[in-house]
């Protein structure tokens, strides 16, 4: 098991790619990584494949020794479906079933989920909260993407209806600038919850020949609504030719959930 190049995790790859494929769903799946990564293999990427086989492999999966990143939790954190999404509509309830069961039992690595599909998972995670299972175990983070601020006001919500005691939002692409603070100070979850508690957010621009425009001013700005709501905030990437080019606000400000 290789570590992550993705900066706010530990591992991520072929290993938890339990559900691999995807569609377009919004603004922000424009220039897909993952998309031109199966293109460039001559691979569907609209065709959507569940793995049982690698969720039973979890159960055993053993983590190398490493170093917790600075002031990240003394757990491995493992990012679930980079090339996927647990919650796209064409992956079974069953199958959904089956990747928590691993996650709930695995209650040594923090399992980081992260989906465009706020609408499916609130709705997963309201019935699987209400059939005996209780809240979302600590161990598993729930995130959704807001990529503008149309997808924010649609997604977060939802996001704050889940049981959980982690819940980030991933501003990447950022295409805008966003105010989250009704997320942090107000937002009424739309069918049932404990209230609004968002623990992170990820922040990072589009990169590629083909990415959009980007200003640091608007993760500059997103970093202060943070700060002033105590949420953690993590500056992931600026706006590059190829991933990974460090976003400086002015200095790197790497943040985790308490």
């Amino acid at each position: 098991m290789i570590a992550s190049k993705i900066a706010w995790t530990d591992f991520s790859g072929t290993p938890f790619n339990i559900v691999t494929g995807c569609t377009p769903v919004s603004a922000g799946c424009q220039n897909c990584y993952a998309r031109s990564i199966y293109q460039r293999f001559g691979k569907n990427f609209g065709e959507i494949t569940t793995h049982p086989d690698k969720v039973e492999r979890l159960y055993t999966a053993r983590f190398p020794e490493y170093s917790p990143k600075r002031g990240a939790p003394h757990k491995p954190m493992a990012f679930i479906c980079d090339t996927g999404d647990l919650f796209h509509e064409a992956v079974p309830d069953a199958f959904i079933d089956l990747a928590m069961q691993v996650m709930c039992t695995r209650n040594d690595v923090i399992w980081q989920v992260l989906t465009k599909r706020a609408e499916r998972m609130e709705d997963y995670f309201y019935h699987w909260c209400n059939e005996a299972q209780g809240p979302v175990p600590d161990n598993v983070w729930l995130g959704v993407t807001a990529e503008n601020q149309q997808a924010a006001d649609d997604r977060i919500p939802l996001l704050l209806a889940i049981d959980a005691k982690v819940r980030f939002v991933s501003v990447e692409p950022m295409l805008g600038p966003a105010d989250l603070y009704p997320a942090f100070c107000g937002y009424q979850p739309p069918s049932w919850g404990q209230g609004p508690d968002i623990s992170w957010v990820i922040v990072g621009a589009e990169s590629g020949p083909n990415r959009r425009p980007f200003e640091v001013a608007w993760a500059v700005d997103l970093y202060k609504q943070c700060e002033n709501s105590h949420v953690a905030f993590f500056g992931k990437q600026d706006s590059a030719l190829r991933p990974g080019s460090p976003l400086l606000l002015p200095g790197l400000v790497h943040e985790w959930p308490r």
